[in-house]
């Protein structure tokens, strides 16, 4: 899970039912991050100290006993899940609402439901448990910047719909429509091109700001967000 995030020690993991800890201990350990185990069981989370401290990482590896759903999740840049589906489902809107755009959610066997994962990965397993495939599936979301709504920069107007990290992009410049064949979101950063032209920026809450190539030229360029 920790891999397919990518995570290093930049990261600030939070492991939602963290059980014996192994996540946000592993995350310590083997990719210098720090992170934070959540649990409502308080024996899993006092072994999960113990073996926190046992693996030398305690200083980075923090247990708390408390329900998921009161969890601050601000702070982090990724979140690792396994847990029921009902339950995933449930954190879907506070995931949306307190992670930054560019925060990665890896969760394991179940996805969240109506959010397209940006990346799948099945892997074997070699030791399983009774009742277990012989597969397991992780699911990737990267959290999306909210760039639904009308933006305008200079000549430029665009209209932006959006479905989590799935966008449609229409553009007029000076009131003639522009034909785009293309447009991506991927936490903040955004691109989108078509008839000549392509443009790669940033949202950052009121602006969209990048750089716009047309006829060989290259230019900056800034979008003000207009409703």
């Amino acid at each position: 899970m920790l891999a397919l995030a990518g995570a290093g020690p930049q990261d600030y993991v939070i492991d939602l039912g963290s059980g014996d800890g192994r996540i946000v201990i592993a995350a310590a350990k083997q990719y210098g991050a720090q992170g934070l185990g959540v649990d409502i069981d308080r024996g899993l989370v006092e072994l999960s100290r113990e073996n926190a401290r046992r693996a030398g990482v305690a200083n980075r590896a923090v247990f708390e006993e408390r329900d998921v759903l009161a969890t601050d999740l601000s702070r982090a840049t990724v979140v690792t899940i396994y847990l029921l589906p009902s339950l995933v489902d449930a954190l879907q809107p506070k995931l949306l609402d307190e992670l930054r755009p560019g925060a990665k959610i890896v969760a394991h066997a179940f996805p969240m439901k109506g959010w397209k994962p940006d990346r799948t990965e099945t892997l074997r397993i070699s030791h399983r448990h009774e009742g277990q495939g012989d597969e397991s599936t992780l699911f990737l979301w990267i959290v999306p910047a909210r760039a639904r709504g009308l933006w305008r920069g200079g000549d430029w107007l665009l209209r932006i719909e959006q479905n989590f990290q799935e966008i449609e992009v229409e553009a007029e410049v000076a009131g003639h429509r522009v034909a785009l064949s293309e447009a991506k979101l991927e936490g903040s950063a955004i691109a989108f091109s078509g008839a000549g032209m392509s443009f790669r920026g940033r949202v950052e809450a009121a602006t969209i700001a990048g750089e716009l190539t047309q006829a060989g030229r290259t230019m900056p360029i800034s979008f003000s967000r207009v409703r």
